[in-house]
């Protein structure tokens, strides 16, 4: 009889070993974040700062929360203000994606983007921010709107 339950409980044991590998990837699959940008639906979505309706997806943006939730902005200014009056916490955001300026309907990683900043940029909130992916045309543009080609991100969040 004890010579069973040691056979038993050897398969039972070889079986959850065996079984290991596929139940840590269910788990590690299953709680995996979306981090890729969510599109934007202008006339539909409305700014998760403001509630204002996303009109011009030219300087539509958003954030991707660490839970995988897209919240949505209808300009970086209403962004930076969402995150410096600390509506959402800096650590719970995973991802923040701004338009390109030239290309609406492509969200691109802000930390990556080529953004201008000016008086001549009529953003739907005055932020006066347009973001691209081409370096060359950020900076074209940047003279053409006597604007300011921004070195970094991190100063549009300085300023909010």
């Amino acid at each position: 009889m004890q010579e069973k339950i040691s056979l038993a409980m050897s398969s039972i044991n070889s079986y959850i070993l065996k079984s290991m590998p596929v139940l840590l990837a269910l788990i590690l699959f299953s709680c995996s974040v979306n981090d890729k940008p969510q599109p934007i639906n202008a006339g539909k979505d409305s700014c998760t700062a403001c509630s204002m309706q996303i009109m011009d997806k030219k300087f539509a943006c958003e954030i991707i929360t660490t839970k995988g939730k897209a919240l949505k902005f209808d300009d970086m200014s209403c962004m930076f203000h969402f995150i410096g009056k600390g509506k959402i916490a800096k650590e719970d955001v995973l991802r923040m994606y701004v338009s390109d300026f030239e290309n609406p309907d492509s969200l691109i990683d802000v930390k990556t983007a080529s953004l201008v900043l000016g008086s001549e940029i009529h953003s739907p909130m005055n932020g006066g921010v347009a973001a691209f992916s081409n370096k060359e045309h950020a900076v074209q543009f940047a003279n053409d709107t006597k604007s300011e080609l921004l070195d970094k991100w991190e100063r549009l969040e300085m300023q909010h």
